[in-house]
């Protein structure tokens, strides 16, 4: 029985009367640019106009189920971490066109300028392929992936990483991005 509710709830977006909601997707709020510091909307309006942040409600079932189950909470779409350093919050911001979501993304970071108030914009990743609702990104510790041994091996200099995850119907791939000398490195990993 609660499968049923929760498939209900799922594909029709409320609950059946009378019984409580038993899966439900983040508020459309948590994944509002907005909510970003200036600069960076300012970057995402003149830089990508005709992208929106990926969010709970563009995820493919499949994806969607694969985000709950990963602790999923906040953004799909919006990560915020010591990603470049241990000093300044970057923020990974995952793109899909704003007329097609699932037809591409742009994965892009933003890193502070220790000089100023600005941001470096870096586009780590994007793809103009079909089955971007199977994509999205969460923030992780560093630790959880790499130990003191792999860390020196691949230069890791930060505390935390981006997890991006592809989950559709019949593939499964997690790719760990992390900064490494003075870009992004991707790697693939098993989550």
């Amino acid at each position: 029985m609660r499968l049923i509710l929760g498939f209900f709830v799922l594909f029709f977006g409320v609950p059946l009367p009378g019984y409580p909601a038993l899966v439900s997707r983040a508020p459309s709020n948590l994944c509002d640019a907005n909510q970003l510091p200036a600069y960076i909307q300012n970057r995402l309006k003149t830089d990508f106009g005709s992208w929106k942040v990926q969010t709970s409600e563009y995820l493919s079932p499949h994806a969607w189920s694969s985000w709950e189950a990963k602790k999923g909470t906040g953004c799909p779409g919006i990560s915020a971490g010591f990603l470049k350093s241990a000093q300044q919050v970057s923020y990974a911001v995952l793109l899909v066109p704003c007329s097609q979501p699932d037809a591409g993304y742009r994965f892009v970071v933003f890193n502070p300028q220790p000089e100023n108030s600005v941001y470096e914009e870096l586009i780590v990743e994007k793809s103009d392929i079909h089955g971007a609702s199977n994509f999205f990104i969460q923030k992780v510790s560093a630790s959880k992936f790499f130990d003191v041994a792999s860390k020196e091996k691949f230069q890791v200099q930060a505390t935390e990483a981006i997890l991006m995850v592809d989950s559709a119907e019949n593939e499964y791939e997690a790719d760990i991005f992390f900064w490494s000398r003075d870009r992004y490195r991707q790697e693939p990993v098993d989550y």
